[in-house]
């Protein structure tokens, strides 16, 4: 599943892209706000956001905004806007930044899918993205049950199509493509077994 994360500090952006991808996710960054909007219009296969509350141009708030206003589509009509979560250094409880806390309190009466409070614990963080996404992709899954026959049936073709062309190149591109996703597969296994065994 395609991610988009949005965050003015370059190496923030690399932290919270690397985690993602150890959870499986493939992430893309964008620098601010009206990038992100653009890399939406461009691209309709992201279906989640994490962005960053406190921004110059355009912060997390008002982003959320216009998204929500976007229109966006693929080959069968208009696309649903991504799930939105705020990622942000305030903490639970914390009063001493007022106008962002309000901003916040908003965002979340606005309907924004959740909130992740940033930790310079790299593990601690990790987790609060996989919590967050976990809960978040379980109520969607609910209303919306996961086809997976479509997609494998198009890589069958596509796997055909090349052995025919007798295109070596694009097999071995096509082949490592699916080796570094099939690792993102592996590494959910694994998790997710190891989960069940300390429940």
């Amino acid at each position: 599943m395609k991610v988009l994360v949005v965050d003015e500090v370059g190496y923030t952006c690399y932290v919270h892209t690397r985690l993602l991808e150890e959870l499986g996710y493939e992430v893309i960054c964008a620098s601010s706000g009206f990038e992100a909007l653009s890399i939406l219009e461009m691209d309709s296969k992201i279906k989640i956001m994490f962005s960053e509350l406190v921004m110059r141009e355009l912060d997390g708030l008002d982003l959320f905004l216009k998204v929500q206003k976007q229109e966006r589509y693929n080959d069968d009509g208009q696309l649903d806007s991504p799930m939105f979560f705020l990622l942000t250094s305030l903490q639970p409880g914390n009063q001493s930044h007022s106008r962002q806390l309000e901003r916040l309190e908003l965002a979340k009466k606005l309907g924004i899918t959740g909130v992740i409070y940033k930790t310079r614990d790299r593990e601690e963080l990790k987790q609060s993205f996989g919590h967050s996404l976990k809960t978040a992709l379980g109520e969607l899954s609910e209303t919306a049950p996961l086809d997976i026959q479509t997609p494998a049936q198009h890589l069958c073709e596509i796997i055909t199509v090349i052995i025919e062309s007798k295109n070596l190149e694009a097999a071995e591109e096509f082949y490592d493509l699916i080796k570094s996703q099939t690792e993102y597969l592996e590494y959910f296994i694994e998790s997710s077994h190891k989960q069940v065994e300390t429940a």
